[in-house]
Order: C-alpha cells, then sequence, then structure tokens
C-alpha cells in the first residue's frame, strides 16, 4: 500500500508543482490589474512597460501565464510558469533596490535577495516539472492553485498591514519640524528617475532642502535604511539631526520633502 501510494504521489507531483505555481502569479497578476496607475509605485519609468500602462501589461501577462499553467495538456503547463518565474527572476535582479509592486500597492520590503531567490527557486521548480511532466490532471492543479493563492494573498496582506501598523506609529510620534531631507537614490533605479522629474518641479527653496547621495544598491544604504530600497529618505532638523523615521518610495519621500518647513534654516551634514 505504502508503495502504490508513493507511486501515486510521484505521478501527482508535477501536476501538484504547476498548480502550486500559477497561485502566485494569479495574484500577482490580479493586483496589478485592479489597482490604479496612481496608486502604484511602478519601478519602470521607460518602454513598453513603463507606468501608466505597464503594470496592466505585466499583470495580464501573469494572469495568462497562470491560465495556461492550470489548463494546458503536458509539459506546455510547466513551460508557462517556467517562462514566467525566469522572467521575474531576471527583472528583480534589475530593479534591485526598487520599492516592491508585485502586489499592487501592498507595502511591501523593496527588492532584494528574497525575490530574486523566490523567483529563481519557483523557475527551478517549474523546470523540474517540465523535465517529470504534467498529466494534465486539472483538478488536482484547480486545488492545488486555489490553497497556493490563499497562502499568498495571507501572506502578503499580513506583510502590508504589518508595514501600515508601523507607518501609522512612526507618523503619531514623529512631532518633529523637517528642515532638510537626505535623499538616497542609485543610477539603475527606474523610480529614482522618476522622482528626480518631479524634483524638478518643485520650488528652488524646497529643492535646496534636499541633499542626494547615491548608492550602488540596498547593501550600500545606512543601518537605518537598511532593508527600505531606493528611493529613500530620511528627515533632518535646523542641526542637520535625524528626525522621525525614515520613508520609501516615489509618494513617501515626496511628501516628507512637502513637509519641510522652509522658513526653517537649512543645515547641511556631509555624508
Amino acid at each position: 500500500m505504502r508503495v502504490t501510494l508513493g507511486r501515486t504521489l510521484r505521478h501527482l507531483l508535477p501536476d501538484l508543482a504547476v498548480g502550486a505555481l500559477a497561485g502566485p502569479l494569479a495574484v500577482s497578476g490580479i493586483a496589478k490589474s485592479v489597482t490604479p496607475a496612481e496608486e502604484l509605485d511602478w519601478p519602470v519609468d521607460s518602454g513598453p512597460l513603463a507606468a501608466p500602462d505597464g503594470a496592466k501589461l505585466v499583470g495580464a501577462a501573469e494572469l495568462a501565464a497562470a491560465a495556461v499553467t492550470l489548463v494546458a495538456p503536458g509539459r506546455l503547463a510547466a513551460l508557462a510558469p517556467t517562462c514566467a518565474y525566469t522572467a521575474l527572476t531576471v527583472a528583480a535582479h534589475r530593479m534591485k533596490g526598487a520599492k516592491c509592486a508585485c502586489f499592487g500597492a501592498a507595502r511591501l520590503a523593496a527588492i532584494g535577495r528574497t525575490h530574486i531567490g523566490a523567483n529563481a527557486a519557483a523557475s527551478l521548480v517549474a523546470s523540474a516539472a517540465l523535465t517529470a511532466g504534467p498529466q494534465r490532471r486539472l483538478l488536482v492543479r484547480a486545488g492545488t492553485a486555489a490553497l497556493s493563492s490563499a497562502v499568498t494573498y495571507g501572506v502578503v496582506r499580513a506583510l502590508d498591514r504589518r508595514a501600515e501598523r508601523s507607518g501609522e506609529a512612526a507618523a503619531r510620534t514623529c512631532q518633529e519640524r523637517v528642515s532638510s531631507v537626505r535623499l538616497y537614490v542609485s543610477d539603475d533605479c527606474p523610480a529614482c528617475r522618476s522622482l528626480k522629474h518631479l524634483l524638478r518641479f518643485m520650488e528652488p527653496a524646497r529643492r535646496d532642502a534636499v541633499s542626494t547621495t547615491v548608492v550602488g544598491g540596498e547593501d550600500e544604504l545606512p543601518q537605518e535604511m537598511a532593508g527600505l530600497g531606493v528611493p529613500c529618505a530620511l528627515g533632518l532638523d535646523a542641526r542637520g539631526e535625524p528626525v522621525c523615521a525614515p520613508v520609501a518610495g516615489i509618494g513617501g519621500v515626496k511628501a516628507l520633502i512637502d513637509s519641510v518647513t522652509l522658513s526653517a534654516p537649512v543645515v547641511r551634514r556631509a555624508v
């Protein structure tokens, strides 16, 4: 009986694998598709995948890949997630340090090693399923995909709520005046280029209150900014001392710069 059960499980593994991989693709695709462009910190600012329509196109591609994964016959069911997760791995590597928009407006950690590693691992699982060859067990795939989608959505919601509570707590405790802003960007960050474009339209006095430091990646950020990714910023008081909690993303950084008290003297500190 154990031998029979083991053989059955081995036969089911390729379909279980592709079903599990379809879940995150479906959740990610739906999140990108339903989130308004103005609420999404999309990290691509040039080419056919640039904002505001780029997120919708990527979301549609993820949904299509999930659909093919669920219903396609044989190895085609594993080829779709192999290609999808390989593309996501490359994208995560190229956008390392940018604010994550994988699941729409959910407040997740900046794109880093975890994103790259998770997508690469999913690509390897899909490749293994491609080699084994799924048998088009649609009910097995659908059930696994439903469970995988629920787990993915639950984890994303939990991380989003935790980030929201942290942000609200920081906002409640911050009563200090912000006299200047220390901004961290990188040369290969699309969101940083978009932010630079927005800063050009701010009043000169407000732009002068911003000191910019270019870093090579999130590994070069100061300890208090670790895990935020770029662009990120820290508010400073009139003496050049940090005040309040650091912020990340185009929206957060712009809001911090908008909060600068222009009547206060601006003191710069060497970085």
